[in-house]
C-alpha cells in the first residue's frame, strides 16, 4: 500500500491513534449506557413517588372528609338544637297566655305585609310575632358573638294565622318589593308542616337575598298539640361553602354536598341563574349520571356509608372521598384530581431532566476531548460517570420506598457530584417539609380538638381545671400548672402532676399561693408577665429568680413557662409544663408550642368569663324585673280597689251632700239664717271639689287601663272655641279679665272627640281664670308643621306611616320632604306665671305648683288627664311661661280632610283640601283610617 507507506506517523501519534482506538468506543458505550441508566433511575424515582403520593393523598383525603363531616354534623346539631330550642320557649311564651298588648315592631303579614287592615285582622297573631322578635334577635345575634363564624343569615317564625312572620332583622321593606309573598307556601313551612317535626329543607331560592339557601325548620305547636307555625333558621349556601367546605389542596380540588336522594345542595359552580325566588330551584341529582361508576359512589353516599374511590370525572382522574352527615341526612364529597396529587413527583422528574440533559452535553464534551485522551483517562472517565449514577438510582429507589434517612455519598465534584449533591440537599428539604408538616398537621388537629372541647365548657373553674390536664394529656408534657393574673398579683389557680399525683398537685397549689407573686417581684414568673416572653429554666435549684418554697415541691431540673393573652395582646396569666419523669431537656419547639397553646386558652378563658358575668347579670337583671313586675301588679290591683272604693263609697253619699244642701240653700225645706246659709255655701262647694276630684281620679285611671273610647269625628273647632267661650264668661264674673278669641278666617277642622277637646280647653281656661287676677286670656289658633313629623322623602308621594294614634290623616309635602299637618290651639294668660323649674313637672299626676302662693287648691290631676287625653288624639302638648308675666299653654290636633285645601294642584286620583297658612306651595294627600 504505497499510500500507507507514505504517511509518516510518530510512535506518540501511534500511541494517541492506539489509545484513541481503545478509549473511543468504551467511552461512547459508557456515555450510553450512563445516560439510559440514568433515565430508568429518573423513572422508576417518579413512578415510586407518585405511588407513595397518591397512597398516602388516600388516606389523608378520606380522613379530611371524615373530619369535616364530623365538624358540619356538629354545626347542624348546633342549628337544630337552636331551631328547637326557640319552638319549645315560643311554645312556652304561648302557653304563658295573651301576648303583651304594648309590644312595637315591624313584622310580616301575607301576603301583602303589614297595613292596618291586616294587622287588625290579624291582631292576636301579629302581638304574638312581635313578642317573638326580640328572642330571634337575641338568639341569632349570641352566635354571632359566641362563634368566630354565624352560619344563620336570618331567623323567622311564621304563624299559620294569616301567614304573619316575625323575623330577627327588619325584612318587610325587601318583601314588600316582592309581594305578594305568602310565608305559607314556601318550601320550609311546608316541609316542616307535613313532617311534624325538624327537617332539613333541600335547595331553594331566598326571596330576601335572592341566593341559594337551606334551612332548619320545626313545627310549632300550642299547649292542645293544634299547629301554630314554623321556627325556621336560613343558612346561605355561599357561606356554608365559604365555612366549612374550604379546601387547601390547590385550585383544583373542591367540596359538596348532596342529600340522601343523590341531589347536589353545595357546589362551587352552583348559581341561581336567571330564576326568581318564587320559582323552584332544580339541582342537578347526581343519581342521574350517565357514568356507571359515579352512579354507584353516589348510591353509597346516599345510603351513609364514607369511603375514597378513584375514577374518571369531567376528563380526567380523580379522587373522590365521601363521608355522611347523619344529623341532616346529607353526605359530603371531596373530589381532588389525581394530577395534582402527583405534581410534586412530576415536578422531580423535570428537575432530574434539566440536569440530565445538562449531563448529556457534558457526556458529549467529553466524549469530544477524549479523542485527543488516552485510553487510561477514558477508562477512568467511565469508572467516574458510571458508579455515582448507579449510586444515584439506588438513593431514588430508597428514597420512594419511604427512607428519607438516606443520604448519597460525595464521590466527585464535577456535574454528577453537584447532582448528587442536589439530590441530597433536596432529600434533606424533604425530610425537613414532611416532618415540619406531620408535626404541624398534629399540633392543629389537637389545638383543634381541644379548642372545641373547651367550648363546650361553660363552667370557668371545670374550664380552669382542664387546661393543664390538656397541656399533659394531648401535648406530650408531664406535668403543667396555670396561673392567672388577679390585680397586681399572680395565683397558681390549678396544676395537673398526673395520676396518682393529686396530692403533689394540691401541695403545690398550695404552697404557690402561701406567698403570692406580684408583678413587682425579682421572679421568673414576674419578668414573664412584663416581657411577654416564653422561658425556659435550667437548673433552678441555683437560679436566682426562681422560688425555691415552690421548687422545694416539684422538684423540677428543669421547666418551660410562657405568658397567656387575652383580649387585644393583655397579659392574663402563664403557663408552666415539664418533663419531670423522664427528665428531657425542654427545646425552643416546646415553648412555641405551648406558646401557640396558651394563646388560644387565653381568648377561652376571657370568653368564658364573659360568658359567666353575662350569665350572673341576665339572672340578677331578671330578678330585679321580676320584683318590680310583682310590686307594679300589686300597685295596680291596690289602685283599683281604691279607685273602686272611692267610687262606691264617695260618690253616692257626696252627691246627697251635695243635693240636700242645694235643697237647703233655695229654702225648698224653710227659711234659713246668713250664717247657715254661708255654712251651707262652705258645704256644696267643698262637696263639688270633692267630687270633681274623685271624677278626675276615675278619669286618670281609665285612661291609664287604655278603656278610654275617642268618638272620632271632623270637628270643628271655630264652632267648639266660640261655644267654650260663652261658658267661660260666668267665670269671669266679678273679674278684671278680658276674654279674646283669635282666630284665622278660615280653621279647617281637626279629627278627633269634641267632648274630650271641650274638657281639654275648659281645664286650660279653667286654670287662666283661677291664676289670672286681671288682664287678658286669650284663645288662639293656627295651621303648624312639626318637623319632627316628617314622614318621607321626595320620590313617592304615596308612601303611607300611619300615626301611633291609629287615624290616618293628611299630610303636605315642601322642599321634597312630607309632614303631618296640625292644628295648634293657644291659652294665653297674664297670670302669675309658672318657674322654670316646675315646666317639666307640671303634666305630671298629683303635681301643684301654686298652692303655697295663691291658696288656689286643686286635685293636681287635671293637665296630667290633659296631657293623656291630647295624647290620645295624637297630638302634642307644651307650656311656655314666664314667672309674673303669664304663661301660654299649646296643643296641637290633626287636622281632618274636611276643609283642608292647598294653593298648588292636588296629586293624581285626589280632591284638593283647604290650605293651611300661608308660605310655600303645598300638597296635601289624605291618608286612609287605620
Amino acid at each position: 500500500m504505497p499510500f500507507v507507506r507514505a504517511i509518516r506517523l510518530s510512535i506518540r501519534a501511534k500511541v494517541l491513534l492506539l489509545a484513541l482506538g481503545l478509549a473511543l468506543p468504551p467511552l461512547i458505550t459508557v456515555g450510553v449506557l450512563g445516560l439510559s441508566s440514568l433515565d430508568r433511575a429518573r423513572d422508576t424515582a417518579v413512578g415510586i413517588s407518585q405511588t407513595a403520593l397518591l397512597n398516602q393523598a388516600e388516606g389523608n383525603l378520606e380522613k379530611r372528609a371524615a373530619d369535616k363531616a364530623r365538624l358540619y354534623n356538629a354545626a347542624l346539631d348546633n342549628i337544630k338544637d337552636e331551631v328547637e330550642g326557640v319552638a319549645a320557649y315560643a311554645s312556652g311564651l304561648i302557653a304563658a297566655g295573651p301576648p303583651p298588648p304594648d309590644r312595637v315592631g315591624r313584622v310580616w303579614v301575607s301576603p301583602d305585609g303589614p297595613s292596618p287592615e291586616s294587622e287588625r285582622a290579624h291582631s292576636a297573631a301579629v302581638a304574638r310575632a312581635r313578642q317573638f322578635t326580640p328572642m330571634l334577635s337575641a338568639v341569632v345575634q349570641r352566635r354571632a358573638l359566641f362563634q368566630h363564624h354565624s352560619l344563620v343569615s336570618l331567623g323567622y317564625i311564621g304563624l299559620d294565622d294569616g301567614g304573619v312572620v316575625a323575623f330577627n332583622q327588619d325584612i318587610i321593606n325587601k318583601l314588600l318589593e316582592l309581594r305578594p309573598f305568602d310565608v305559607r307556601t314556601r318550601p320550609w313551612y311546608i316541609a316542616a308542616r307535613d313532617a311534624g317535626h325538624t327537617v332539613w329543607v333541600d335547595t331553594y331560592i331566598d326571596a330576601n337575598t335572592g341566593n341559594l339557601v337551606t334551612t332548619c325548620a320545626t313545627p310549632l305547636y300550642d299547649e292542645r298539640g293544634k299547629f301554630i307555625g314554623v321556627v325556621g333558621f336560613d343558612m346561605l349556601l355561599d357561606t356554608i361553602q365559604q365555612d366549612l367546605l374550604q379546601l387547601d389542596m390547590g385550585d383544583a380540588g373542591y367540596a359538596f354536598l348532596i342529600n340522601d336522594k343523590g341531589k347536589v345542595l353545595v357546589r362551587p359552580d352552583l348559581k341561581v341563574g336567571q330564576l326568581t325566588w318564587n320559582q323552584p330551584f332544580a339541582g342537578e341529582n347526581l343519581l342521574e349520571a350517565s357514568d356507571p361508576m359515579l352512579h354507584a359512589v353516589v348510591e353509597r353516599m346516599t345510603q351513609g356509608k364514607q369511603g375514597i374511590e378513584r375514577l374518571y370525572y369531567q376528563g380526567g382522574i380523580v379522587y373522590l372521598a365521601y363521608a355522611p352527615i347523619a344529623n341532616a341526612g346529607w353526605s359530603v364529597g371531596m373530589i381532588i384530581p389525581e394530577a395534582s396529587i402527583i405534581r410534586p413527583a412530576e415536578e422531580v422528574g423535570a428537575a432530574i431532566d434539566e440536569r440530565q440533559e445538562r449531563l448529556r452535553a457534558q457526556v458529549i464534551g467529553l466524549v469530544a476531548l477524549s479523542v485527543f485522551a488516552v485510553l487510561l483517562l477514558g477508562t477512568l472517565l467511565s469508572l467516574l460517570l458510571t458508579r455515582p449514577l448507579l449510586q444515584l438510582k439506588t438513593g431514588a429507589q430508597r428514597l420512594a420506598a419511604g427512607d428519607l434517612n438516606h443520604r448519597l455519598a460525595q464521590v466527585s465534584n464535577d456535574e454528577i457530584g453537584d447532582l448528587v449533591h442536589s439530590f441530597n440537599l433536596m432529600t434533606d428539604a424533604l425530610q425537613e417539609k414532611v416532618a415540619e408538616l406531620e408535626n404541624n398537621l398534629r399540633q392543629l388537629a389537637t389545638l383543634n380538638e381541644v379548642s372545641n372541647h373547651f367550648k363546650a365548657i361553660l363552667s370557668l373553674p371545670q374550664l380552669l381545671e382542664a387546661i393543664p390536664q390538656a397541656v399533659r394529656e394531648k401535648f406530650g408534657f408531664e406535668r403543667a400548672a396555670l396561673y392567672l393574673l388577679e390585680g397586681e398579683t399572680l395565683h397558681a389557680v390549678s396544676a395537673s402532676f398526673g395520676p396518682g399525683a393529686e396530692q403533689q398537685a394540691a401541695e403545690f397549689i398550695a404552697v404557690a399561693n402561701a406567698e403570692p407573686i406580684t408583678l413587682q417581684s425579682e421572679t421568673v414568673e414576674a419578668d414573664i408577665i412584663r416581657s411577654g416572653q416564653a422561658v425556659i429554666v435550667n437548673n433552678p435549684w441555683d437560679h436566682q429568680r426562681v422560688v425555691q418554697a415552690k421548687q422545694a415541691v416539684t422538684r423540677s431540673e428543669s421547666y418551660v413557662q410562657v405568658p397567656i393573652f387575652g383580649h387585644e395582646e393583655k397579659i392574663i396569666g402563664l403557663l408552666s409544663a415539664d418533663y419531670h419523669y423522664s427528665e428531657r431537656p425542654l427545646t425552643a419547639r416546646d415553648a412555641a408550642q405551648l406558646l401557640t397553646y396558651a394563646s388560644m386558652v387565653g381568648l377561652t378563658i376571657e370568653n368564658t368569663r364573659l360568658y359567666n358575668e353575662l350569665e350572673r347579670v341576665v339572672a340578677n337583671r331578671t330578678d330585679e324585673l321580676r320584683v318590680a313586675l310583682e310590686h307594679a301588679q300589686e300597685a295596680d290591683r291596690l289602685k283599683g280597689q281604691f279607685l273602686a272604693a272611692i267610687s262606691h263609697e264617695l260618690r253616692t253619699p257626696l252627691n246627697a251632700i251635695i243635693g240636700f244642701s242645694t235643697v237647703m240653700l233655695d229654702e225648698l225645706d224653710g227659711p234659713i239664717t246668713a250664717l247657715q246659709r254661708e255654712d251651707l255655701k262652705t258645704i256644696n262647694q267643698n262637696g263639688r271639689f270633692l267630687l270633681h276630684l274623685i271624677n278626675e281620679l276615675l278619669d286618670l285611671a281609665r285612661i291609664d287601663a287604655g278603656k278610654l273610647e275617642l268618638q272620632i269625628t271632623s270637628v270643628d273647632l271655630r264652632e267648639l272655641i266660640g261655644d267654650i267661650a260663652e261658658t267661660v264668661q260666668g267665670l269671669l264674673h266679678n273679674k278684671d279679665i278680658l276674654l279674646r278669641v283669635v282666630l284665622p278666617p278660615r280653621l279647617p277642622h281637626v279629627r278627633g272627640d269634641a267632648d274630650k277637646i271641650r274638657q281639654v280647653l275648659l281645664n286650660l281656661l279653667s286654670n287662666a281664670v283661677k291664676f289670672t287676677e286681671r288682664g287678658t286670656i286669650t284663645i288662639a289658633a293656627q295651621g303648624v308643621v312639626l318637623a319632627e313629623d316628617q314622614v318621607g322623602t321626595q320620590g313617592n308621594p304615596h308612601i303611607y306611616e300611619p300615626h301611633t294614634n291609629g287615624h290616618g290623616g293628611p299630610y303636605i309635602i315642601r322642599d321634597g320632604h312630607r309632614y303631618r299637618p296640625y292644628i295648634a290651639v293657644n291659652v294665653r294668660d297674664t297670670g302669675i306665671g309658672i318657674a322654670p323649674k316646675n315646666v317639666s313637672v307640671i303634666f305630671e299626676e298629683f303635681r301643684q305648683v301654686h298652692t303655697g302662693r295663691t291658696g288656689k287648691r286643686g286635685s293636681g290631676l287635671g293637665l296630667a288627664i290633659t296631657r293623656k287625653l291630647i295624647e290620645a288624639h295624637g297630638g302634642k302638648i307644651w307650656v311656655e311661661s314666664t314667672p309674673g308675666q303669664g304663661s301660654t299653654f299649646t296643643f296641637t290636633l290633626p287636622i281632618s280632610r274636611a276643609n283642608f285645601e292647598m294653593d298648588g294642584s292636588p296629586l293624581e286620583g285626589l280632591d284638593a283640601p283647604a290650605a293651611i297658612g300661608a308660605g310655600q306651595p303645598a300638597r296635601a294627600v289624605e291618608e286612609s283610617p287605620a
